[in-house]
């Protein structure tokens, strides 16, 4: 019997024992997210986006920038100077990558923060000199949101970077649309603000209300200039 009680506990031991191996190969074989990890900027695209020195491509979450000239397009108001304040942040120096949100965003590049060796974040950085602004996701979570938010509506109070020339635009004929679902914002002929149900429809009578509330520009009929 004693014989029998030592064989079913060592069965049960060398089986526990498989079963931690099958976690642990499993684990293994599933693509490891890249946080809080060291990283090089080796190309800046523009002022949100750089490629990294182990190839992968880096999306600054939860903020835009002026688009840079493409297909055929003209550089948007204040694309180059955002551009060169990223390059001027990241190039030539260790940063820490720290993921927000999914692993990656639909284009297949990181989506995350890089932060300085002195321990400060490139994307608050970028918000508090103008260079980019707050484009909502769900995925960003409200604290990180709604913390973008304030240094963006710090910026626009002091007047940084493309701030002042954007918020002299004239006010349209009628309110900016905007998407409470979505926080973007369009001019009120653009054929996207139609479809907006009245649930969710808000009337933004200025680009400075519309920003201050935390709406990004949609990429149609966008009014930057």
């Amino acid at each position: 019997m004693e014989s029998r009680a030592l064989t079913a506990r060592a069965g049960r031991r060398l089986r526990a024992v498989l079963v931690l191996v099958v976690i642990c190969l499993a684990a293994g074989a599933q693509p490891a997210r890249a946080t809080d990890e060291t990283v090089r900027a080796v190309t800046v695209y523009d002022g949100d986006t750089c490629r990294l020195a182990h190839g992968r491509t880096l999306r600054l979450a939860g903020v835009d920038a002026p688009e840079t000239a493409h297909d055929g397009r003209p550089a948007q108001y204040f694309a180059e100077q955002a551009k060169a304040a990223l390059e001027g942040l990241v190039r030539g120096v260790p940063l820490r990558f720290v993921g927000v949100g999914p692993a990656q965003d639909r284009f297949g590049r990181l989506l995350g923060d890089l932060v300085l060796p002195d321990g400060r974040s490139v994307t608050e950085i970028l918000l508090s000199r103008g260079c980019v602004f707050v484009f909502w996701h769900e995925d960003v979570g409200e604290a990180l949101f709604h913390r973008y938010l304030g240094l963006q509506r710090r910026a626009m109070a002091e007047g940084q970077g493309f701030w002042p020339r954007l918020l002299a635009l004239p006010p349209p004929a009628a309110p900016y649309v905007g998407n409470a679902s979505s926080h973007r914002f369009h001019g009120p002929g653009c054929p996207d603000a139609a479809r907006i149900g009245r649930r969710n429809r808000v009337a933004l009578p200025t680009l400075g209300e519309a920003f201050y509330q935390g709406y990004a520009p949609a990429r149609e009929c966008t009014p930057w200039p």
